[in-house]
């Protein structure tokens, strides 16, 4: 890895991108970074955007125009893990000394940025309960919409499905690098704070395969 690494309590920015434009965007403070992946803090109260259509009506798909929405986060805060190479994040949801649920946001591998990184949202999701006891697909219909618009191609959703049947395997067996009891009690440093978007998140240029996609 050529890249100096974040430090813990480093603040970042999260970038999904679409067509060569940032769709959405979060801001993170860092908990780690190792060879194997960078995991990002987002807490409460911090202010993200949220993709919106022209007048203003939040949208979860890329056909069209858009800008953008300020959401506030809620709930007690979540760790997103970058685990590097590989096509999906795992959001950790947490809950007072345990884990709320696991959700497995299926996407291209990340691209490390000057402000963060970048990746594109692949429309599909595994969520896990905080035991890992079973599991769910989500927003199977959003793909297919994607599909029958022709901004993903039916052998791309393919590739998506098999990627969530991959992360299935791998937490049935207990070999997920992302997945670890240690989050179950695990809570951010109080000088931590709250982050904020850097001031580039919207105009800093996409980088390598992201930016035509």
């Amino acid at each position: 890895m050529s890249e100096q690494r974040w430090a813990p309590g480093t603040q970042i920015t999260g970038r999904g991108l679409w067509f060569g434009r940032v769709f959405a965007a979060w801001p993170f403070v860092v908990v780690e970074e190792t060879d194997e992946l960078i995991a990002a803090y987002i807490p409460p109260g911090a202010v993200w955007k949220r993709p919106a259509d022209l007048e203003g009506n939040d949208i979860r798909l890329p056909h069209g125009d858009w800008g953008h929405n300020d959401e506030v986060w809620h709930g007690h805060g979540a760790v997103r893990i970058f685990v590097r190479g590989a096509s999906h994040s795992v959001l950790v949801f947490l809950e007072p000394g345990d884990v709320q649920r696991w959700y497995i946001n299926l996407e291209e591998p990340f691209v490390r940025t000057q402000i963060g990184l970048d990746t594109r949202d692949n429309h599909l999701g595994l969520v896990f309960p905080g035991d890992l006891s079973s599991h769910r697909w989500k927003d199977e219909d959003e793909l297919a919409e994607a599909v029958a618009f022709g901004s993903v191609s039916a052998t791309e959703a393919a590739a998506f499905r098999a990627e969530g049947e991959r992360v299935i395997e791998l937490v049935r067996r207990g070999d997920h690098p992302a997945i670890d009891d240690r989050w179950r009690g695990w809570s951010p440093l109080e000088g931590w704070g709250v982050p904020v978007l850097a001031p580039e998140w919207e105009t800093l240029s996409p980088s390598g395969i992201l930016a035509d996609t």
